[in-house]
């Protein structure tokens, strides 16, 4: 799961899970202590919005797939639901949990670019296919 620098999370109460993936060209820049912190924010503002369709007992499934850059500043910028799940309550817990961490911390000053782009991909519990 997740990309070059990105990891998978899933939480200890549920089963639902997300990746990351970096888009744009890191230019030799080694983003993982910061895409690390990205995807611990993320997590935790996204399982705080898990609607209860996608906690036990009912336990609904999708996958949310959300595009968006990172500017120098940490500012979001392009946002966008390139994959809804179907569940406009699964798309807004996904969208949310990114949303609510804008501005991320700034970009690594040794980065050169003007933004990194990424690509999150959230799994409301997934079968076993879907996870490798």
């Amino acid at each position: 799961m997740g990309g070059e620098y990105g990891n998978g999370f899933a939480s200890p109460n549920t089963d639902n899970r997300g990746n990351l993936e970096v888009l744009s060209d890191t230019m030799g820049v080694d983003f993982s202590g910061y895409l690390a912190r990205l995807v611990h924010d993320v997590r935790l503002n996204w399982y705080n919005l898990v609607p209860e369709v996608a906690r036990p007992p009912l336990r609904k499934t999708g996958k949310v797939t959300i595009d968006f850059v990172i500017m120098k500043n940490g500012s979001i910028s392009g946002m966008r639901i390139m994959g809804p799940s179907g569940d406009i309550s699964l798309d807004r817990a996904a969208y949310g949990g990114i949303t609510a961490v804008n501005p991320f911390q700034p970009l690594p000053t040794t980065f050169r670019g003007e933004y990194l782009a990424l690509r999150f991909r959230f799994l409301y519990n997934p079968d076993r296919n879907q996870l490798l």
